[in-house]
């Protein structure tokens, strides 16, 4: 009997140690092969920085940063080791005891409450394996343990683990972690610092010192004191630690900072290298941006929106609320929101709680008590910045409306808000304001609000202020977030760098990017194209043209077998005022139309596109008179190019926005990536069609050479478009002509784009307005930056009566100009040979005598220049304007 039970015994034994052999060797045939450091190729973050080093961006699948082992300080290898593994450098990739200990914990409390792995076994199963709960997954995270400490070096899976690992933020690998949490590298974290990331990568989210400041501060103190217990720091030095005030950060936000630009760039590197290089091997961008000038021109496009939105009208409250009750409870809820979102920076004190942000001032921590007590604005708001508040009195007999915000009450001057009349596009804003507060705000309204200052002031026009006690409030204006659209370009004239690009009023609102996708009818920004084309045709500054009425008729051939109606078209001006004889500079000036559809008509329509073309314009042309006055729609993002060229004295402009691309090892992958890039299927047939008739004109030339030299010089100079230069796209001297004039546009009393000569340098540029003011633009370059703006609906619609270029869009440009000029030198437009500057009567354009009420000095291609002198009577017949009976 006894042998029958050993026998069986036996026999189990036999079976089971079989079972467990078949198992393994089952689970080993499985296995994922050994990596090797070489082989490690992880997903990592691809950034982005401007040309002068700022970073504006990152791409990625897994934001990751690689950082060597010897660039990790032994404080922070500690802290990982005395919060995961403290024996790692002994055992050979398991850790029994430690195995056995959780399996014992796990078992008592019926559910995983306790980890037994090594860090090498944590390797595997990031690196190998899958996140199954399962004895086999197990089992193979035990055996990889055990292959891999064979075949690695201990720092070679540290190496591993601390690049692999997930910290909470979207930040993998320590490096990162030390960039989105402290703003540091690995190299410059502190022990505190060390330790607390430390204790991350066991339950990123329960752990995250910027969502659980009290666990994760639990969680660094048992870190610390387990440097502590294995001697790497004393217990004294842990306690200090414990107790310090620990600054952290939510990770930085770049998506606002330069996003439509982002956007393109990784559209185009996509297109150029592929996704996976963009978004996952980590390549470093520079782009062509300037991030400060990027920042100024997204101001003044929201800016400029917002003015032009407020003379359009008032579109009432946000929301009404009903009581007070109501009113604390939408304040505490937004205070809330306001502080996440006012500051990025979190400082968590010894007991685990979050300092208060009003106690947090420049990065020291104080006492409320402390606080300046005058200051009536808390640290959460900001001057010149926007805010939900709450209306709780409107004041018309002081004109005055109170408000309330979180932690504050301000006033809005009745003076400020007039422009709070009900929306109509159909009246001007001017003289049709509100006459009293009350006729646009009520108790209980939800209204947005611009902090002016942080004390109440009343407007200088109040010589007598009545007598309410403001010292308790801010000073703050009635806001509203504009429907209108609106873009901006902006181009470096000598490096072609994309300096800045706004593709619309918000990313978040809308991905659409109006500079690059928006084609849209350029109103009379267009007539500085086929004027710069007239001066190829005979055409100079001093030319005259006969503004007055006229009619067109041509016959609608759409009608059965060719029979059409025949149509009239009678161009006007805007105003419907005319000048009679006018010259072809005055002409421009003033952005007359019938001038220009004159011009065009006389150089011809084919030519002109043709020009257009040449610098850069591929959008179609309407085949027509309505050409010069802007009818065919086309982009913001051509319509700048154009004009650079312009001012680059017919040099090609290839807009950069991508200057170097490399890779983690320092190869250059790309370098000097054209925005032109985008519209390669477009352009393509057009410059190819341009240089082949180049190549043919300048196989004449050298045929012509061989038959008399100075015939061939002088047929290449006075050629409009052939150079040996293939980048010189028109003469120097027609494109320095059509500048000066178009200086004239902002220097003159009359021109349309006064407002530009605030910018107190030299600049060229051309107001556009279309029918019924639904588009507004203004391009226009000074010798050192080209920078165009459109502003209207998406939807097409009017932007408002008396909205024109230099009203709704020239604005924008002027506030952005000026700060994108900060620091630049005083220079002037270069002179090329081949023009002459000559003092001209202004209205004539004759050289000016004394006889002239206004001289001006005007630039001509040589050997155009007048050489007649004003009479003393130079008049118009007044039947030239006079309209036409229709």
């Amino acid at each position: 009997m006894l042998k029958k039970i050993l026998l069986g015994f036996f026999a189990l034994v036999f079976l089971g140690i079989t079972a467990i052999y078949l198992v393994y060797a089952s689970v080993k045939k499985t296995l994922p092969d050994i990596i090797k450091l070489d082989d490690y190729k992880p997903l990592m973050v691809s950034q982005v920085y401007d040309r002068n080093g700022k970073k504006v961006g990152e791409f990625f699948r897994e934001r990751r940063v690689l950082v060597a082992y010897k660039d990790i300080p032994e404080h922070v290898i500690k802290s990982f080791l005395a919060a995961e593994d403290d024996s790692f450098f002994e055992h050979k990739g398991i850790n029994l005891q430690a195995l056995i200990r959780a399996s014992i914990a796990n078992m008592r409390a019926g559910r995983n409450v306790q980890g037994g792995s090594t860090i090498t076994q944590q390797v595997a199963k990031t690196l190998l394996l899958t996140n199954e709960r399962t004895f086999s997954r197990k089992l193979k995270d035990i055996l990889l343990a055990i292959k891999m400490e064979e075949s690695l070096s201990k720092q070679d899976i540290l190496y591993l683990y601390l690049n692999q690992i997930y910290f909470g933020q979207s930040a993998y690998g320590i490096e990162m972690a030390a960039q989105t949490y402290f703003r540091k590298t690995t190299q410059e974290l502190t022990i505190p610092e060390a330790a607390m990331l430390a204790g991350l990568p066991k339950a990123p989210t329960d752990y995250s010192p910027v969502k659980n400041p009290i666990r994760a501060k639990e969680r660094q103190a048992y870190v610390l004191r387990r440097l502590a217990d294995i001697g790497y720091i004393t217990k004294n030095q842990s306690e200090e630690f414990v107790n310090q005030p620990v600054k952290v950060y939510l990770k930085e936000e770049y998506e606002s900072k330069a996003p439509f630009y982002l956007e393109t760039i990784r559209q185009l590197l996509v297109q150029q290298l592929g996704e996976d290089v963009v978004l996952n091997q980590g390549i470093k961008i520079t782009a062509a941006l300037d991030l400060n000038k990027q920042t100024a021109a997204n101001e003044s496009v929201v800016a400029g929106l917002k003015e032009l939105d407020k003379r359009q009208g008032f579109r009432g409250p946000l929301k009404v609320l009903e009581n007070e009750s109501e009113y604390t409870e939408f304040l505490e809820k937004y205070k809330k929101k306001l502080i996440q979102e006012s500051n990025p920076e979190r400082t968590i004190l010894p007991d685990g709680t979050f300092a208060e942000v009003d106690t947090i001032k420049k990065g020291k921590i104080i006492s409320k008590k402390n606080l300046n007590q005058n200051e009536l604005l808390p640290s959460f708001l900001e001057i010149n910045k926007s805010y939900e508040a709450v209306v709780t009195q409107v004041d018309d007999a002081n004109g005055l409306v109170e408000i309330s915000l979180p932690d504050c009450r301000g006033y809005i001057s009745f003076e400020s808000m007039t422009w709070a009349r009900k929306v109509d596009f159909d009246v001007r804003a001017e003289g049709n304001g509100i006459k009293k507060p009350s006729q646009a705000l009520k108790n209980g309204d939800i209204i947005l609000v611009k902090i002016i200052k942080n004390k109440f002031e009343w407007p200088k026009t109040r010589l007598k202020p009545p007598k309410v006690d403001v010292s308790k409030h801010i000073l703050a204006e009635l806001d509203q977030e504009p429907l209108v659209e609106g873009s901006l370009l902006s181009l470096d004239q000598e490096t072609q760098d994309v300096l800045a690009l706004v593709g619309g009023y918000s990313f978040t609102r809308n991905e659409f990017n109006r500079v690059l996708q928006a084609a849209r009818q350029t109103g009379s920004s267009f007539k500085a194209l086929v004027y710069a084309a007239a001066l190829e045709k005979g055409y100079n500054p001093s030319t005259k043209i006969i503004d007055a009425p006229v009619i067109y008729k041509q016959v609608d051939s759409s009608g059965d077998e060719g029979q059409g109606d025949e149509k009239i078209w009678k161009p006007s001006n805007h105003g419907h005022e005319y000048n009679g004889e006018i010259t072809m500079r005055n002409a421009l000036v003033k952005s007359l139309n019938i001038p220009s559809v004159k011009i065009v008509e006389d150089v011809g329509v084919d030519f002109a596109t043709e020009f257009a073309q040449r610098l850069g314009i591929f959008s179609k042309l309407n085949p027509d008179y309505t050409l010069v006055l802007g009818s065919s729609s086309v982009t913001l993002y051509e319509m700048t190019k154009a004009f650079s060229i312009l001012g680059r004295l017919g040099k090609r402009t290839r807009p950069i926005i991508v200057k170097k691309v490399t890779d983690v090892t320092g190869q250059v992958l790309l370098e000097n990536l054209s925005l032109d890039m985008k519209f390669q299927k477009e352009l393509t047939p057009i410059e190819e069609r341009f240089e082949e008739d180049r190549k043919v004109y300048m196989t004449s030339v050298k045929e012509a050479e061989s038959v008399d030299p100075n015939q061939a010089t002088e047929k290449l100079e006075k050629s409009p478009f052939f150079f040996e230069d293939q980048d010189q796209l028109i003469r120097p001297e027609t494109a320095f002509v059509i500048s000066h004039m178009l200086r004239g546009t902002i220097e003159d009393s009359n021109g349309t784009g006064g407002r530009a000569a605030q910018l107190g340098r030299e600049t060229a540029g051309k107001t556009g307005t279309t029918n019924g003011y639904v588009d507004a633009w203004f391009v226009a370059y000074t010798p050192q930056i080209a920078t165009g703006v459109w502003v209207g609906f998406d939807k097409e619609q009017t932007l408002g009566k008396g909205e024109v270029g230099g009203r709704a869009a020239l604005p924008i440009w002027l506030n952005y100009m000026k700060s994108a000029h900060e620091g630049l030198p005083q220079i002037s437009f270069a002179v090329p040979n081949g023009v002459k500057l000559v003092k001209v009567d202004h209205d004539s354009g004759k050289l000016s005598n004394s006889a002239s009420k206004k001289e001006i000095v005007q630039a001509y291609i040589d050997g155009t220049e007048p050489t007649a002198a004003a009479s003393r009577i130079e008049e118009n017949n007044d039947y030239l304007k006079n309209d036409l009976d229709e």
